[in-house]
This record gives structure tokens, C-alpha cells and sequence, in this order.
């Protein structure tokens, strides 16, 4: 097996990488630069974004690719036409759960306890404590996609006595939940939860999963949290929501247009003239560990992928 690492690595991912080495032999881009191996010979390949890593002929020429493997936990940005049908597709589902539930409940925390409210008013010297902020022990947190961040969420809730509402692709879970449900199940969760958590791929049928309806039955007070896709909620139905509802909160660390994705940032509504919403620039998984963690978590995942179909 021959695995082609198509982005740039720092030296400690590929240390990592080298952990491989039993079952597999690993090639960087400079590699194939320096004749050390030829495309035609790749099985598989790691990538972050590889219709900017790769050509269309450098594709054709791996003849015996079968697996792209992507350092991201999410795989919507790969161009469905850039790989034939039979190749697997597959994304570091775990890889960022950790540092991304801390975020998470960064975000919960600030804004059921009116953080950034409280601590605008004091610098302006206003010494306000009419202010109620949110008990979380005991409330509902819902969880929409739960995957390896979902799973992450779920602890920090427990840990705060939160009960956990759930939805995944099968309705069936070996974690500790109170409740689980499918996508059909999503109005019981939206209706019940008083924490929504969105960490649910971006496909054709989560495109605009929150829109008006969703959102009206959600609770008046109701915390939303996304680290999902910008595009699992319509942005202008969010906007609207939070216009005529005054007590509902919102945390955003992903947008409908971003500076990788769309070229630039951009709002078509502006939600910062809300007091109870916070936004954070997509960085959530940022954290000094993360190269690590991620290279770690995509290693088990190759291990896994290429031992079971040996």
C-alpha cells in the first residue's frame, strides 16, 4: 500500500505518520517531485483540499487509487466530480472533538451567563445585576449530528448535570444519552432542548435544516450553538428569529461565507448588533495540540480503513 500525502506537514505530523510504516509506505508531494515515486503507484492519498493540491491529471495518472483519506473532519468541500465513484471518501470524523466540544461550551457558558453583555456594561461603568442568567444543571442539551464532536459535547453536558438529547443517522447510540432520535425526531429534540448544539455534516438534506419552522419551535430562550456549516441554518430565518425574539441566544463559529471557502467573509445580515450572540472566526479547533490530535486520529482511521479490507 502506498499513501501519497498531498498537503504540507509540519515535523511533527510526520513522525506520526511514520507509525504507518508496517502497513503502509508514505510519500510527501516532494516525493513524486524527486522521482521517488511515480503517481501510478498510489493507492491512497491524505489531503486537506485536494482540488488545489492536485490536478485533474495527476488524478487520472493514479490509476490504482481507492481511498482519499481527508485530514478535515468534514468532506463537503471536495468536488463530488474530482474522484471516480468507486473511491472512498473518507473524513478524520474525531479528529477535532475535543478542542471543538471546549469551544462548545465556551460559547454556552458566555452566553448563559451574560459574559459579554456583563462585561461591556462595566466598562462603560454601568453596574448592572438585574441580568438573570441560566441555570444549565438539569436543563436539556440537544445535540444534532453525533458524531466525534456530538460524543465530546455530551460529556462536558453530563459533567454539568444536563440531560442529552440526541439525533444521529440511525437512532442508536452505545454512549450514555437520555434520548435519541433521527432526523424525523428532530422536532421533539428542537422543541425540548434548552441548549441546541448543530454538529451535523452538510449535506443535501441539512442545507437549511434551521430554518423559520425550526427555529419557531424552538424555545423562547433557547441556546443555538453551530460548528456544524454555515449553510445547516438559512441565514436569513436566524436573523429574523433573533430580531423578534430578544431572549434567544446564538454562538456562530462558522458562517455562510468564508475566507477558504468563498474567498472572503461576509454577512449578508448583521448579527453582531445583537447583545445575546457571540461569533468566533472558524477556530475552534485551533489549539497548539491540534496537529497532533488530528494526525493521531487520521492514523487510526488508515490502520482501521486498510486492516479491515485486507
Amino acid at each position: 500500500m502506498n499513501i501519497l500525502i498531498t498537503y504540507r506537514v509540519k515535523d511533527v505530523e510526520r513522525k506520526i505518520y511514520e507509525n504507518l510504516i508496517n502497513i503502509a509506505s508514505i510519500y510527501y508531494v516532494e516525493d513524486v517531485q524527486n522521482n521517488k515515486v511515480e503517481l501510478r503507484d498510489i493507492d491512497a492519498i491524505v489531503c486537506a483540499y485536494p482540488n488545489k493540491e492536485l490536478n485533474r491529471k495527476d488524478i487520472e495518472e493514479m490509476k490504482k487509487l481507492k481511498y482519499v483519506f481527508c485530514i478535515f473532519a468534514g468532506i463537503d468541500h471536495i468536488p463530488k466530480s474530482l474522484f471516480s465513484l468507486d473511491i472512498k471518501i473518507i473524513g478524520n470524523s474525531g479528529g477535532y472533538s475535543i478542542a471543538v466540544a471546549e469551544h462548545v461550551f465556551g460559547m454556552i457558558l458566555s452566553l448563559a451567563k451574560n459574559l459579554c453583555i456583563n462585561n461591556e456594561k462595566l466598562k462603560k461603568g454601568i453596574f448592572d445585576q438585574s441580568i438573570k442568567n441560566i441555570l444549565l444543571f438539569n436543563k436539556i442539551c440537544g445535540i444534532i449530528g453525533f458524531g466525534g464532536i456530538g460524543k465530546e459535547v455530551a460529556k462536558i453536558a453530563r459533567a454539568f448535570g444536563m440531560k442529552v438529547y440526541v439525533i444521529n443517522s440511525s437512532g442508536k447510540t452505545d454512549e450514555i444519552v437520555d434520548y435519541i432520535g433521527t432526523l424525523s425526531n428532530l422536532d421533539f429534540v428542537l422543541q425540548n432542548s434548552d441548549v441546541i448544539v448543530l454538529s451535523i455534516p452538510l449535506t443535501e438534506r441539512t442545507k437549511n435544516l434551521i430554518s423559520r419552522r425550526e427555529l419557531e419551535i424552538m424555545k423562547e430562550n433557547a441556546i443555538l450553538i453551530n460548528v456544524a456549516r454555515g449553510h445547516i441554518i438559512d441565514q436569513k430565518a436566524l436573523y429574523e428569529h433573533m430580531k423578534t425574539h430578544p431572549n434567544f441566544k446564538v454562538g456562530l463559529d462558522v458562517w455562510w461565507n468564508e475566507p477558504l471557502t468563498t474567498g472572503k467573509f461576509e454577512l449578508e445580515y448583521n448579527f453582531f448588533e445583537f447583545e445575546n450572540f457571540i461569533g468566533s472566526p472558524h477556530n475552534s479547533p485551533l489549539v497548539p495540540e491540534i496537529f497532533q490530535m488530528r494526525t493521531k486520529n487520521m492514523v487510526d482511521i488508515i490502520k482501521k480503513t486498510i486492516t479491515s479490507n485486507l
